[in-house]
């Protein structure tokens, strides 16, 4: 299972559009994390809803 860092940028899925997120905590109770996509939209996600994002 892959694991990530606060401040981590990832690619989160939104129903189906991708969207790039920033890490912004994780509930070791839930195992998700906090995804701010925004300075009004985040949600929280599963690690496996979750990919680093990779620039080329």
């Amino acid at each position: 299972m892959t694991q990530f860092e606060t401040g981590d940028i990832v690619y989160a899925r939104l129903g189906t559009c991708p969207l790039v997120g920033t890490v912004i905590c994780k509930d070791d109770e839930t195992g998700k994390y906090l995804i701010r996509f925004s300075a009004v939209q985040q949600d929280w996600y599963s690690a496996e809803d979750i990919v680093a994002y990779k620039r080329d």
